[in-house]
């Protein structure tokens, strides 16, 4: 009987892979449909995605690679405005003055993102972008908390725009993202 299963099974597997082959081939024969749906963005979003990873890791090596903060404020238009906790900064030196007074440029934290709660809505040149950070303490004398510890809950929103085929932040909002949630969208 263990036997007979198995031959089912490898019926079953022959015959799935022979009308994948077959579709194969017909996606083949006709150029349109072996062509991949982009009118939705989805080369834009990788995109994006590339931008908040790049975020990410200047946060993350904000105290360990002196490049981190010039390379965060690249990331942002020349007019680019971000609101942070009520205060409004405005172009990259608003930026830089930003984030070198925050926690990940005074004490050693990684920045990670939930990033099945990322929303983009890619629009032309612009696109709207939420995603959270969520910054875990590397250090034993973080304020925040003890080392390997959860200590912000950040939340940021807006919208980006793409320069030259780049896309960058443009004017966004950061505030808080706490208390932390798997399914609640904050302030978007």
């Amino acid at each position: 009987m263990l036997n007979t299963e198995h031959q089912l099974n490898r019926r079953e597997l022959l015959r799935t892979a022979a009308v994948a082959a077959a579709a194969g081939a017909t996606a083949l024969a006709v150029p349109g449909l072996a062509r991949g749906d982009v009118t939705h963005g989805s080369e834009q979003i990788g995109e994006i995605y590339q931008l908040q990873a790049a975020f990410h890791w200047a946060k993350s090596h904000a105290l360990t690679d002196p490049t981190a903060i010039d390379r965060m404020v690249s990331l942002w238009t020349d007019d680019c405005s971000v609101t942070s906790n009520g205060t409004t900064f405005t172009g990259q030196d608003g930026v830089r003055a930003l984030f070198l007074n925050s926690g990940s440029w005074k004490h050693r934290r990684m920045s990670v993102v939930p990033s099945f709660k990322d929303q983009i809505e890619v629009h032309g040149n612009t696109a709207f972008l939420y995603f959270e950070c969520h910054d875990i303490a590397l250090e034993a004398n973080d304020p925040g908390g003890a080392q390997g510890s959860l200590v912000t809950h950040l939340t940021n929103f807006g919208t980006l725009r793409n320069e030259g085929g780049a896309w960058r932040f443009w004017q966004m909002q950061f505030g808080s993202a706490s208390p932390v949630s798997v399914d609640q969208i904050y302030d978007s």
